[in-house]
């Protein structure tokens, strides 16, 4: 524990959040809260027997966990987990738009897009808690409307495979039966309800309603962005650069949905930890360019980090992945050598005290355990290398084969369980599609900054659809790969 304390803490930390979630029945929080108190007062008293001590640390961490996790699924009175049955319940429903359209597809030949909404009432009763709404509508509503819905509210299904509400990794989507459970995903949010209505049964009532300025002008920001891509450039290409950029898939075609699912680098398409990784480096090698003091390049990319994870939602993913870079860039800044299982701990320990629900999440587990396979598996696989070997093949193919392998390693068993699917062929396809994907980023941040100058954000646009039309290429040839990929 001397050695990677944030680590060691994360552990037991994880392991009293999986006790609680186990005995939660069993358990009161009453005595939890007691039994922390206790533990952390012998670990002081008994400080000068240190091994005793960290026993009592241990046990405190361990108790802090399932504490945490047993107030995590305590509601107000008039939460709306307690008011919905297992029927569909039609009502009259007010509440707040708390996100811009999460989705958007045709079903039955109508449009409906979906979004997260904050319950005010049902019924004239007043009820509180968080709900996805659906909406049969082709109009935009925005953060901060105000509606007044008339509609059907009723429980998650755990049976419902809902694709488009997957999270970043469960975009894989397989034939085989998986066992995502839709009705656990939404809960790990604090989304308890589910809400249909037509356009015709929806009344808006106000504008910005209890909204955040800042959030409010970065999702005005988010949508001025997804329109440049659309507006600019290509169909494929355009919506392509709003995915990995803005994690928006509403306009990328099902044929290359098909094409990354099946090569293995469907990951690529949300907005999770490899995408902010990427444009975490980007943001620094663009800072690095003006010649800036390191500390204050460092800290502008931390800045940008945030605000571009409010610009995408603040979906799991990106909140995780932006806290992780945030901790190591802090590490680097502070000019301490950056322990990589302690940054990968204490990134951990922070989501899950502010969620230790997500440790149920299967995005979470895939984020980490990739990081944490590359950083085990990583030193291992480049013993085999040889210094006297070619430096161009050593640091351009040998390297990233081996960081490929480890991310596959770490993350093969996990892909298995839950979706029922392998593909071999993403060691191969993610050494050529990840860094390319990588100067897109860069490309399409630049875009983003210089779109608006004539000719020179036609320039770009041009580079940028060449780029991205390169990587559907790979993409479909490895897709095309026989035992590339199978269904289990």
């Amino acid at each position: 524990m001397n050695k990677k304390p944030f680590a060691a803490i994360c552990v037991f930390f994880i392991i009293g959040i999986f006790l609680a979630a186990r005995f939660q029945n069993l358990l009161k929080f009453t005595h939890v809260f007691i039994a922390t108190l206790v533990f952390v007062l012998a670990a002081v008293l008994s400080l000068k027997f240190l091994k005793i001590s960290k026993i009592f640390l241990f046990l405190s961490i361990i108790s802090l966990g399932s504490l945490l996790y047993l107030n995590s699924n305590i509601f107000p009175d008039r939460h709306v987990s307690y008011f919905l049955g297992k029927e569909r319940v039609k009502a009259e429903i007010t509440g707040i738009i708390k996100s811009p359209a999460e989705a958007r597809g045709v079903y039955f030949g109508k449009v409906v897009s979906r979004y997260i909404f904050e319950l005010e009432s049902v019924d004239n009763l007043e009820i509180s808690g968080l709900a996805l709404i659906r909406i049969q509508t082709e109009k935009d509503y925005q953060y901060g409307d105000r509606l007044l819905v008339k509609g059907s509210i009723k429980r998650p299904s755990a049976d419902v495979i809902a694709k488009s509400r997957r999270p970043a990794y469960s975009a894989v989507q397989t034939k085989a039966k998986t066992n995502f459970n839709y009705k656990q995903y939404l809960e790990n949010q604090d989304i308890f309800a589910i809400i249909n209505a037509s356009e015709k049964n929806v009344t808006l009532l106000s504008h910005n309603h209890k909204s955040n300025s800042i959030i409010r002008y970065a999702y005005f920001m988010r949508e001025k962005f997804k329109n440049m891509f659309l507006e600019k450039m290509p169909l494929e290409s355009g919506a392509f650069l709003r995915a990995i950029l803005l994690g928006d898939r509403s306009e990328l075609p099902k044929r290359l949905q098909e094409s990354f699912r099946n090569s293995g680098t469907m990951h690529i398409l949300a907005i999770s930890g490899l995408n902010v990784a990427l444009l975490a480096g980007a943001f620094l090698f663009l800072f690095k360019l003006l010649r800036l003091r390191r500390e204050i390049y460092y800290v502008l990319t931390m800045l940008s980090l945030i605000f571009l994870m409010v610009l995408t939602g603040s979906s799991a993913s990106v909140v995780r992945a932006t806290i992780m870079c945030i901790v190591f860039l802090t590490g680097r800044l502070l000019g301490r050598e950056v322990d990589a299982y302690n940054s990968l701990g204490t990134a951990a320990f922070i989501i899950l005290v502010i969620s230790p629900k997500d440790i149920f999440d299967v995005g979470f587990q895939l984020s980490f355990i990739a990081v944490w396979s590359m950083v085990y598996f990583m030193p291992k696989l480049t013993k085999f290398v040889k210094k006297d070997w070619n430096f161009y093949i050593r640091k351009y193919l040998l390297e990233p084969l081996a960081i490929s392998v480890s991310a596959t390693l770490g993350t093969f068993p996990l892909i298995m369980y839950y979706f029922k699917m392998a593909t071999p062929i993403a060691v191969v396809s993610n050494i050529l599609i990840v860094p390319l994907m990588f100067i897109l980023m860069i490309g399409g941040l630049c875009f983003i900054a210089l779109g608006w100058i004539p000719f020179v954000g036609s320039f770009i646009a041009s580079f940028n659809n060449i780029l991205a039309n390169v990587i559907f290429l790979l993409a479909e040839f490895f897709a095309g790969i026989k035992f590339g990929h199978f269904n289990i």
